[in-house]
């Protein structure tokens, strides 16, 4: 399987206003401009602009360099070629002895990467593979023991034939413009954060009704209240999905599916689980109470809704056609689709880099419910990495209820199920070292570098490292 995250290609952006002015200062002056109310004059600026470069290389080289030995991605093109070996795309098509079978092959894959190094021990990603492939076989009533796919018919028994399309699957999704049909995945957690289907990771205030998506065959809202002690933490507490008519293939008039908080029903909302030729449209209860699963057969797409303590997470994977069409509709407003409107984010890096002490002086104010330290360690055990890391440190603080911690989790769970193609971008992250440079900046340019000895230090730095700028 590919491992999980995309490199966030924003990392400018990123940088907190005082950077941003600092990097522009240097770039329209070469260091002939100082910054507005300083006083250590232009030198220093540009000097402080080379460390910052030297110091930002030697943490993107180090921090995110990830651990190429353990080789849990060619188990995943191993699963997708079983799927696609047996003749079937998707995991829903396939019948429950060729489920186990793709499923038994990944995780024995798993184990044999496993046994032949040491490197994949401390990996989270792989840990949280391996715990998500043997959760998805023991949902299947999977046995560990059995066949395995290796590449050709033989291994699957005496009188095996590949399996037929029932004709009643001719509601199958098909693309229109591609020879396959490629996947993107949305996903919305916690206080709340996003994933949009560009990969784009945002944290958003949305308080009140938001449309997620909204296109010709599906509408789905989410509604966010306020929760902890800062003002702008909201989280979501009612989810209405609308799948709508589709003669052919699903129902002659629209479904609607609602939940709110501690209701999470097991039909839509007229008492049924199923509409369609070869139930083309069906909802699952996972777990009841704590999440259920929509799969539009159609589409191609597939919705998981959970509750985890009083809020919803959710997440989708749809068809990369149909959301590109999407895109060409005016003014429609999809959050999976556009991102938060600008005026509702929120800068989750610029929080998480703040210095201990004027976080104390936050924490003194009553505005935060956890230090850093803590939310830290809690976020650590709870087995996340990167945006899912971050998101999880912030809610904690921002909120101190714990459950956000296993909404990140769950989170996660479903990125590596829904979207395996994540993991290309995926680093092993458990900290926020990389932000720690956002804030350090001002003072190493108001203190550090007044002394004529750490003057002295800075100059052999910059000589040493002057070939790789």
């Amino acid at each position: 399987m590919h491992s999980f995250y995309f490199h966030d290609r924003r990392a400018y952006r990123g940088r907190t206003p005082e950077l941003r002015s600092l990097w522009s200062v240097w770039i329209e002056g070469m260091g002939t401009r100082s910054i507005p109310g300083s006083r250590l004059g232009p030198i220093p600026v540009l000097i402080t602009a080379i460390l910052f470069t030297i110091i930002t290389r030697s943490v993107s080289g180090n921090q995110f360099s990830g651990n190429s030995q353990c080789r849990v991605d060619d188990c995943w093109t191993r699963y997708n070629n079983a799927l696609q070996g047996m003749g079937e795309l998707y995991i829903h098509d396939l019948d429950q002895r060729l489920s186990c079978i793709a499923l038994r092959t990944y995780l024995m894959c798993i184990r044999h990467v496993k046994n032949m190094t040491d490197s994949c021990v401390g990996d989270i990603r792989f840990h949280s593979v391996q715990k998500v492939v043997e959760s998805r076989m023991k949902h299947n009533n999977c046995s560990m023991q059995g066949e395995i796919y290796t590449g050709s018919d033989t291994n699957l028994g005496p009188g095996y034939e590949r399996p037929q399309v029932p004709r009643a699957r001719i509601c199958s999704y098909k693309p229109q413009k591609a020879l396959k049909t490629v996947h993107r995945h949305c996903g919305l957690f916690g206080d709340p954060h996003l994933r949009t289907f560009g990969d784009e990771f945002q944290t958003c205030k949305v308080r009140g009704a938001w449309p997620l998506i909204d296109n010709e065959h599906l509408t789905v809202q989410v509604t966010n209240d306020p929760v902890g002690r800062a003002g702008s933490a909201t989280a979501t507490s009612k989810l209405t999905v609308v799948i709508k008519r589709n003669d052919d293939c699903g129902s002659d008039r629209f479904l609607t599916y609602q939940a709110q908080t501690d209701y999470l029903p097991s039909t839509f909302d007229n008492g049924r689980d199923y509409f369609g030729q070869d139930k083309s449209v069906q909802l699952t209860v996972i777990e009841t109470g704590k999440h259920v699963e929509i799969y539009i057969r159609y589409i191609a797409t597939t919705l998981l809704v959970r509750q985890v303590g009083h809020y919803f997470t959710f997440a989708i994977k749809m068809p990369e056609e149909i959301i590109n069409k999407s895109r060409e509709i005016p003014y429609a407003l999809q959050l999976c689709v556009k991102g938060c409107p600008k005026s509702e984010r929120i800068d989750y890096k610029e929080f998480l880099s703040q210095k201990n002490s004027r976080l104390k002086n936050i924490i003194h104010q009553k505005q935060l419910a956890m230090t850093r330290e803590d939310a830290v360690a809690h976020c650590r055990q709870s087995q996340v990495v990167d945006f899912y890391f971050d998101s999880c440190v912030f809610d904690l603080m921002t909120t101190g209820d714990k459950n956000f911690t296993l909404a990140a989790n769950k989170a996660l769970q479903d990125v590596l199920r829904l979207y395996p193609e994540a993991s290309k971008g995926h680093k092993n992250r458990t900290d926020l070292s990389t932000y720690d440079s956002y804030s350090g900046v001002d003072s190493l340019r108001t203190s550090w570098l007044a002394s004529p000895l750490a003057f002295c230090v800075l100059c052999t730095l910059i000589l040493t490292n002057w070939r790789t700028l």
